[in-house]
């Protein structure tokens, strides 16, 4: 009598292959699936982010009355030696040591020299609460305080303009409060993401860099003056694609301590996640410390998240009308408009 034993059966190559084949196929369904969920949460922490700025502003108006300035001068030093007004809410977002640090290094707590021993000892602050989790840092361990988030100036070329053209939420050299926002705060921009650059001012990258010099030939230099109309805009942005690649400047976001264009400020005349790269009209500056299209910038897909004067947080996309985009950047345009 023959003794009995089964037949094992086992994977054929064929099958083999087939389950890889569909083990493959699933992955590659799931992948952008986990992908969306994970941008969708640094998304959901950037609103927070600046819902949280946004707050500390209104409690640092509860105290001073007024909004902080994004430029102070003074006759001991330069604009672009100053501090920005990120250095100002510092209490206001759990950083009070920081705020007492630099305070105590500055013989005016919104004055240091850049070249002196105040900027270096303290852009090496990195805060979660000016960081944008979907942006990258800026490649130079030397300025680890890198910034995601800007204070909106406003419809203009910013800077130097004069006072009654600076017509966004934050000013130079003057302070603004709630009373000056008479367009309402639910329909004016406070705040708005920027991107880190790359640290390379050899290689040419038009999504983060800065073009110079580009001279801007626009009638007006501020909607308050008039509109800015899109072929306006185009023109500039088709020059500041044409020349970047032989002048460009590539250290936005680099510090939220310094107070320049791209650095903590931006303004609006050209819609967020522009076509065309941001140009500064500065031939010499090292920083976009000068007029210029600095407009908002982020790794959010269609647009960027941007802070209210009411503490509100919206996404707004890049393909936003130019005129409601004006509108609703500005403080008091008189322009009755919405974000869509």
């Amino acid at each position: 009598m023959k003794a009995f034993f089964p037949r094992r059966r086992a994977f054929t190559l064929v099958e083999l292959l087939v389950v890889i084949a569909i083990i493959g196929i699933l992955i590659a369904l799931l992948l952008p699936a986990v992908q969306a969920a994970r941008e969708a949460a640094r998304r959901s922490q950037c609103t927070n982010n600046l819902k949280q700025l946004a707050l500390a502003e209104h409690n640092y108006h509860d105290s001073f009355k007024t909004f902080p300035q994004y430029v102070f001068k003074s006759p001991a030093y330069s604009h672009w030696e100053s501090y920005s007004a990120f250095t100002a809410i510092l209490p206001y977002v759990e950083q009070q040591p920081l705020y007492d640090s630099i305070k105590a290094a500055s013989n005016n707590f919104y004055l240091a020299n850049s070249n002196g021993a105040v900027h270096p000892l303290h852009r090496l602050n990195r805060l979660n609460a000016y960081k944008c989790p979907s942006d990258s840092a800026f490649p130079n361990t030397g300025y680890l305080g890198n910034a995601n988030y800007a204070m909106c100036v406003g419809p203009n070329i910013g800077w130097g303009i004069a006072l009654n053209r600076q017509n966004g939420v934050f000013r130079r050299d003057t302070s603004t409060s709630f009373s000056d926002i008479s367009d309402g705060t639910s329909n004016t921009v406070m705040f708005g993401e920027i991107l880190t650059g790359d640290n390379d001012d050899g290689s040419w990258n038009p999504v983060t860099d800065v073009a110079r010099p580009q001279p801007w030939t626009a009638t007006n230099q501020s909607t308050q003056q008039g509109p800015i109309t899109q072929a306006e805009i185009d023109q500039y942005g088709k020059n500041c694609l044409s020349g970047g690649p032989t002048s460009h400047i590539s250290g936005s976001g680099r510090e939220w301590i310094r107070n320049a264009g791209t650095y903590s400020v931006f303004n609006t005349l050209a819609p967020p996640n522009w076509q065309y790269p941001s140009g500064t009209t500065c031939s010499t500056c090292s920083a976009p410390d000068n007029t210029g299209v600095y407009p908002s910038r982020s790794r959010h897909p269609g647009g960027a998240n941007h802070a209210l004067a009411d503490g509100s947080v919206s996404f707004v996309s890049e393909t936003v009308d130019l005129l409601i985009w004006h509108g609703i950047t500005s403080r008091n345009g008189g322009e009755s408009v919405q974000l869509p």
